[in-house]
């Protein structure tokens, strides 16, 4: 049986990362900024185009500006994501901290428009008539219009610039390079599933068959175990009596109804295993959620103490609350929560539109309940709520990817071994000066996060693959400059 809302939600929510929790305080506070940036860059009729307030950050603390036109330090720019900027800045730590000082570096942060505080429209910005403006290509073109405007406003119009971004970032920093080579020398995209789309090559099933196979690492039995209980929690939702009682094991705050309930449930234990692999780091974080360091391998191991104890489904319950409420400040789950209300909700428009990422579960390869993607009803629900039709093949197509190739040059691709996402990166390329790196290890972009003694000596490695690139590309341009 199809449970499409199930894996809407579920995808929708891992999209959404590194914007929950505080992050990696480094003492270099940035400073805000507001640019008045064009609204529409691909329209040119009437007097003067409208515009909006684009927030920015920047920290130039050991930025050696520019002397008599000659230019000092290059300008290191993060693509945004689809969250408050601040956050991605706050879990960046090897751009604003290391490579900023190393390459006596100006750092730029700029929020992708329609999150954080970027709203063209104000508080009316996600009404249906609005929603139009929010775009990937818009937010590329904002991108570049700001740095244009960033290069005169400090005099640095000789200095290069390089790109940086994480998972929806890492995907704009690649596209950033591709399509203004003119304005970017180079990029560094991490965890970047910039194949996880139709056309591509990639497999539909791949990303929740990494989940498993993390979970896997951690204790060969635990997926075993939570496939047996996702069955289990569906034959319970079938009368009252197994409602109440799941209402009771996982602390819910407002009771299960129906098996409509439950699949909601069950999408919120799916988004909860899925985030854990995804941000299972070495140490303690709050990137999505406050979590402990190998969250999955704590997870597992509540699994098997309280399921010899209390049972399979109350094992499963300990589990994801390493995920939800680690640190028992929630009296009880709602689950229609799947991260922090800083975020907007702009992804489920995109996903809409041009971010068609398909993933299905069968329940055999992975872990999950049996959910088949489908285009059709994507689009049925996406025509009831926005009014809008998704374009499969538009971002491949575009940006490239059709068959898996993957145009642009000077892109590091790095993606961490135990990160869902992963499968739907450039694992491997033909073009010399892409670069790409599978951290085993490791998981969503912990290479641009603060360098942490906990880190896997392969994470180490990936970051000194990539300053050694970053170090190249520089040099090139300098030489001939």
């Amino acid at each position: 049986e199809t449970m499409f809302g199930e894996a809407l939600l579920v995808v929708a929510a891992l999209m959404v990362v590194a914007v929950r929790g505080g992050g990696e305080p480094s003492g270099l506070a940035p400073s805000e900024h507001y640019y008045d940036c064009t609204l529409d860059h691909f329209r040119f009729d009437g007097d003067a185009p409208a515009r909006f307030p684009l927030r920015y950050l920047t920290m130039d603390k050991f930025w050696q500006r520019p002397v008599d036109g000659v230019c000092k330090g290059p300008i290191l720019f993060y693509t945004g994501n689809e969250g408050d900027i601040g956050w991605f800045y706050n879990n960046t730590g090897f751009v604003t901290t290391v490579l900023s000082q190393e390459l006596a570096a100006l750092v730029v942060f700029c929020e992708h428009r329609f999150y954080g505080k970027s709203l063209p429209y104000g508080n009316q910005s996600y009404t249906e008539e609005h929603l139009g403006a929010l775009t990937s290509e818009q937010a590329l073109a904002d991108f570049a219009e700001l740095l244009l405007y960033l290069k005169k406003e400090y005099h640095a119009e000789t200095c290069p610039v390089i790109a940086f971004g994480g998972s929806y970032g890492g995907m704009l920093a690649a596209w950033f390079r591709m399509k203004y080579p003119h304005l970017v020398i180079g990029s560094v995209a991490a965890s970047a599933p910039i194949l996880q789309f139709v056309g591509t090559g990639v497999s539909e099933w791949t990303f929740y068959e990494i989940a498993t196979n993390t979970f896997a690492k951690a204790d060969k039995q635990c997926p075993l175990d939570i496939r047996q209980a996702f069955d289990l929690l569906m034959q319970l939702a079938s009368t009252h009596e197994g409602l109440a009682n799941l209402t009771k094991t996982f602390n819910l705050c407002s009771p299960l109804k129906n098996t409509t309930d439950a699949t909601y449930l069950s999408a919120w234990l799916s988004n909860g295993f899925t985030s854990m692999a995804m941000v299972d780091y070495p140490y303690p974080a709050n990137f999505m959620m406050p979590m402990p360091g190998w969250p999955v391998t704590v997870a597992c191991e509540a699994l098997a103490t309280t399921k010899t104890t209390s049972g399979l489904l109350e094992g499963v319950a300990a589990a994801v609350a390493v995920y939800y409420n680690y640190y028992n400040t929630s009296e009880c789950n709602d689950i229609s929560v799947y991260w922090t209300s800083n975020l907007g909700s702009g992804w489920d428009y995109q996903s809409c539109t041009e971010m068609v990422m398909p993933a299905s579960t069968n329940g055999t390869t992975d872990m999950f309940l049996p959910s088949k993607w489908s285009l059709a009803q994507l689009t049925s629900y996406c025509r009831g709520k926005y009014g809008v039709s998704p374009r499969a093949l538009w971002v491949p197509t575009y940006y490239s990817g059709l068959n898996g190739q993957v145009i642009g040059t000077n892109i590091v691709f790095s993606n961490g071994e135990l990160d869902p996402w992963s499968g739907g990166g450039v694992l491997s390329s033909s073009v010399p000066s892409q670069v790409c790196l599978t951290i085993s290890g490791a998981a969503h972009h912990l290479d641009l996060r603060m360098p942490n003694a906990l880190d896997p000596a392969s994470v180490v490695a990936a970051r000194n693959v990539e300053r050694e690139h970053v170090h190249r590309w520089l040099e090139a341009f300098y030489a001939q400059t």
